[in-house]
């Protein structure tokens, strides 16, 4: 699938502003499961510096500084991209040790994977939920996975949340509601409670029919040894496979978020205005 994307962030301020240096992590990735075909980012007001830079998580980012005082900026995204990945499952497991529950990876994997697998803290509620999840399902992790995804879909409602961080995995457990991102985080700690390595990833979706503009999008990818990272969307019930659009992860939200600053000045308040469209491209 071939999909055409247009992002616009506009930060707009109340007096004008020095806006301090800004991180955006906007362009999509381009590995095995996805290419870039073509990518623009445009900026308002023109950056005095900028730098393309891979973070520590291994995504592209940007670093932008301006010079002077604004009253709006904004971030003009253009982007082409091939999704590849038709079959959520198109692989082998090659240690048996991750594909029961609780996973142990093999000892130099899990090392690498140590930031992926911490838990801030734990909700037993939430350790007994994922638990008996799993021995119901006599402990396979494949099987766990999507009827974890299946299981959050339903029986949590998706809502529009558009400021503030991810509510904690506990807040959204008992309240029984959340926003992708909330659901994701809710997803990660599930997994996480079995043993099994999961990272925060923000990015699109193509939504057919959808009627007036998207939004950027948040689910969570796993660790399987033979297969790699894999996606889970909590908030659409499914694997993922080519309707979605990564762009950043991390192990933790802020480390996928579009955009990263801040700004010194009068200003009694700013807003932030997002316009996404995401349309599939007919060949």
């Amino acid at each position: 699938m071939i999909f055409q994307i247009h992002h616009r962030i506009t930060y707009r301020y109340t007096r004008p502003v020095i806006v301090e240096p800004l991180t955006i992590r906007l362009r999509p990735r381009s590995d095995g499961a996805q290419r870039l075909l073509d990518y623009r980012c445009t900026l308002s007001p023109i950056p005095l510096h900028l730098c393309e830079v891979v973070d520590v998580f291994g995504n592209a980012a940007m670093q932008v500084s301006f010079n002077g005082v604004h009253l709006e900026v904004c971030v003009d995204i253009d982007a082409r991209v091939e999704t590849l990945r038709t079959h959520p499952f198109d692989y082998l497991s090659l240690d048996e040790r991750a594909t029961n529950l609780p996973a142990v990876y093999d000892r130099e994997v899990d090392k690498a994977l140590a930031a992926y697998l911490h838990r801030a803290g734990s909700d037993p509620a939430i350790d007994q939920w994922a638990a008996s999840l799993s021995n119901s399902l006599g402990n396979q992790t494949q099987s766990f996975l999507l009827q974890a995804t299946e299981k959050i879909a339903r029986e949590f409602d998706s809502s529009n949340r558009y400021g503030g961080p991810p509510l904690s995995p506990a807040e959204t457990f008992a309240s029984k509601r959340g926003a992708c991102r909330d659901l994701a985080v809710l997803f990660m700690d599930m997994c996480r409670s079995q043993g099994i390595a999961s990272r925060f990833v923000s990015g699109y979706v193509h939504e057919p029919g959808r009627i007036g503009t998207s939004e950027l999008h948040a689910w969570a990818e796993v660790y399987l040894p033979g297969g790699g990272w894999r996606g889970y969307d909590p908030s659409r019930g499914i694997a993922v496979s080519d309707q979605h659009i990564p762009v950043a992860s991390g192990p933790e939200p802020p480390w996928a978020a579009a955009t990263e600053g801040c700004y010194i000045g009068a200003a009694s308040e700013s807003t932030i205005e997002y316009e996404v469209k995401v349309e599939s491209v007919v060949t």
